[in-house]
């Protein structure tokens, strides 16, 4: 899609701040946390319709609510090839677990690429329901996150993690 794309927004609330929605009304294609992110200048002209997006703000609303675990919300995205390999694979970081930078590279079969991946995934537009905010640094420590460290640590919270002094404790490596 180019610059000249009209898309639809909403904004909506949620417990990380104000999110605006933006695609086809069907589809996601961008999720801005709007209280940490300025929007991206290559969305297209916006039309404000706050009809649109019905089903996607019933899943998220369940996924704040804790009713869901579980997002399962048509997007489109662009990127190169190597970005949307990234961001397939952060879908498939269960609820409630991390991954690190070095062990996407790995997952994707690019173990050496680890800072492209960081880039990769600095660059998602869809965060939240591609979840970024499951990949944490390789000593355990939160690491950047475009929408703010505080709806990091928030969103893994929410998820089921313990954060304790900075470092995250998730399913996998939780003391009992």
């Amino acid at each position: 899609m180019h610059q000249g794309t009209k898309r639809l927004y909403r904004d909506i609330d949620s417990p990380i701040g104000p999110l605006r929605l933006v695609g086809s009304g069907d589809s996601l294609h961008y999720l801005v946390i709007l209280k940490a992110q300025q929007p991206k200048d290559n969305m297209g002209e916006l039309i404000e319709d706050s009809s649109s997006f019905g089903s996607i703000v019933e899943q998220l609303n369940a996924y704040f609510d804790n009713e869901t675990k579980y997002l399962s919300i048509p997007t489109l995205f662009a990127g190169t090839d190597f970005q949307k390999r990234v961001w397939e694979e952060l879908q498939k970081i269960p609820f409630g677990e991390t991954k690190t930078y070095a062990e996407v590279a790995s997952s994707i079969r690019r173990p050496k690429a680890v800072r492209a991946v960081g880039t990769a995934i600095g660059a998602n537009p869809i965060p939240v329901v591609i979840p970024c905010h499951r990949v944490i640094g390789s000593n355990q420590s939160l690491t950047g996150f475009s929408g703010g460290l505080e709806n990091k640590a928030f969103l893994l919270r929410h998820e089921g993690a313990k954060i304790i002094d900075g470092l995250v404790l998730d399913k996998r490596n939780r003391a009992a």
